[in-house]
């Protein structure tokens, strides 16, 4: 398996700087208004909602690459332009992991179960963040719970057995 990222192209590279600008020039006030309205398009220089939908295709895509740090900056920008999307935090959430920063993608996973309810593979995700910052407690509580969604799915499919099986582990190494 090769560890190979490829570079996105020129379109995907522009997109991310202009992300990147977006954010680094990001203040409180800006971030509140993402709360406070909502059209995502309300304001003059905000991005439509089709914008946004094309920018989380590219996250997406980037993501199936492998590319979670390009695909982050995309991510955190819709987040700061629609916080309550949970599939923005949810994706984020997801780079921020995926580049090892367990802490900030614990916190993206609580904001897609605040504003997307509970879901299994979010739950489980945010188990695994858990995990890496020594948190078994919470990581078990949060596997639990994700075992038991999955138990009322019609199709649980894998994310069952994953979460099941490191809940087993958690409580196979606290004894």
């Amino acid at each position: 398996m090769s560890n190979f990222i490829p570079r996105p192209s020129a379109e995907i590279l522009e997109l991310v700087q202009a992300c990147g600008r977006h954010l680094r020039e990001l203040d409180a006030n800006a971030a509140l208004k993402a709360f406070e309205s909502p059209d995502p398009g309300s304001h003059l220089t905000d991005p439509t909602p089709g914008q946004l939908e094309a920018v989380y295709d590219t996250a997406c895509r980037l993501c199936d690459e492998g590319n979670f740090r390009f695909a982050s900056v995309l991510t955190l920008h819709l987040v700061s332009y629609k916080p309550s999307d949970a599939r923005f935090a949810f994706i984020a959430g997801t780079c921020m992991q995926r580049v090892g920063l367990h802490a900030h993608a614990a916190r993206l996973y609580c904001c897609a179960l605040v504003t997307g309810g509970d879901d299994p593979a979010t739950l489980y995700r945010l188990a695994e963040c858990l995990l890496a910052l020594r948190d078994n407690a919470n990581a078990e509580k949060a596997l639990d719970a994700a075992v038991d969604l999955t138990r009322q799915l019609e199709h649980p499919g894998r994310l069952q057995a994953m979460a099941h099986e490191l809940l087993e582990n958690i409580k196979r190494n606290a004894t």
